[in-house]
């Protein structure tokens, strides 16, 4: 796997209303084929969603305010 792109943004936690940060990395595995792996700052929640070349360039492309988008 190869690191392409990774970073770091704050949220606002909808259950107890607390600013939190977050992190998101997106790795290459394989020819088309990509990952992202989204964690929270406490890290008790993960998610690890598949990409094709489109959506990694999607992602990559996101504007700040589009961080986290992933996470619905």
């Amino acid at each position: 796997m190869q690191l392409i792109a990774c970073r770091s943004y704050p949220f606002l936690d909808a259950q107890t209303l607390e600013e939190r940060s977050a992190r998101d990395t997106l790795l290459r595995a394989g020819e088309n084929e990509f990952l992202l792996h989204m964690t929270a700052d406490d890290g008790v929640e993960e998610r690890l969603v598949r990409f094709d070349c489109r959506a990694a360039l999607v992602w990559i492309n996101q504007e700040e305010h589009e961080y986290g988008t992933n996470w619905e």
